[in-house]
């Protein structure tokens, strides 16, 4: 009998040690996310810092004043506004429509397509 309880003790301590381990290597693992935890909270504070100075880039260039300052500069001044002549639109074929010429109810209006063309005058 000493030897059947020399065995179930062992058996007992070795799980009693593997769940230690367990707990201590889940542990570690749950220190070492809360230590990359600031680290990433600055990252992403550092992006969104920079997201929103390129959005302010983004606006400064695309403000008006901006574009006609462009716009009088010699490398664009081969471009301009089409008249409405140059333009074309061209409307879009329904799908809700069938082969036989049966026409279901429309769902919206049609969308239109907008091309400028590029003659020169």
């Amino acid at each position: 009998m000493s030897k059947g309880f020399f065995v179930r003790s062992i058996i007992c301590i070795l799980f009693f040690g593997f769940c230690l381990y367990s707990y201590l290597d889940m542990q570690n693992e749950v220190t070492e996310l809360r230590i990359r935890v600031p680290h990433l909270t600055r990252e992403v504070r550092r992006i969104e810092e920079e997201n929103t100075h390129l959005q302010f880039e983004i606006e400064a260039f695309e403000s008006p004043e901006n574009l006609m300052r462009i716009a009088q500069r010699s490398e664009f001044s081969h471009l301009r506004f089409p008249f409405s002549q140059d333009v074309l639109t061209l409307r879009q074929a329904n799908p809700l429509r069938s082969m036989e010429g049966e026409t279901l109810p429309d769902l919206k209006t049609k969308p239109n397509v907008t091309f400028a063309t590029g003659a020169n005058p």
